[in-house]
């Protein structure tokens, strides 16, 4: 009888050793959650782009709050109507594709073009297909086209070469 008890009590302890192995080994892999954040610079003939973020979480990639600054006399450009940004990165496969685009328009007055682009605006979602094959490299592809109409009415366009500046895994 008191060896039917030890073996019992022999295998619950080694059982629940086991459990708490498993159990506790899952907790700590699952709190190793790494986050990427990158932060990217380019500069451009009219317009210079800073601190344009991507930053990468286990389920949700965010895109976005760059500073935008026009290096031409703002008089020039202070009654626009019309701008586009189109942000583009490389996807695995080596093509270019947009990732995040934002448009003003206006009709009737000026779309404020110098206080809209302070800051790029931003854009946060669920990974898209293939989002997590890229890496470093496809970030460090991204691409800004900026289109803009003067005070005469006349188009422009730029494409800004992005550079990552500062990376941080956390």
């Amino acid at each position: 009888m008191k060896k039917t008890i030890v073996l019992l009590l022999s295998i619950i302890i080694i059982s629940n050793g086991i459990w708490s192995y498993m159990y506790f080994n899952s907790v700590v892999k699952s709190s190793n959650i790494e986050v990427q954040v990158y932060t990217l610079n380019g500069t451009g003939e009219k317009w210079n782009i800073t601190d344009y973020k991507i930053i990468i979480s286990p389920n949700k990639i965010l895109r976005g709050h760059g500073n935008l600054a026009y290096k031409g006399d703002p008089t020039d450009i202070e009654n626009s109507t019309y701008y586009k940004l189109e942000f583009k990165e490389t996807n695995p496969y080596g093509e270019y594709e947009t990732v995040y685009a934002n448009v003003g328009s206006s009709k009737g007055g000026p779309v404020s073009i110098l206080a809209d682009l302070n800051d790029t605006g931003s854009i946060k979602s669920e990974y898209s297909y293939d989002e997590l094959q890229k890496d470093r490299q496809n970030y460090e592809s991204t691409t800004l086209t900026i289109t803009w109409n003067d005070n005469e009415g006349e188009l422009h366009s730029e494409i800004i070469n992005l550079s990552i500046n500062n990376d941080m895994h956390i």
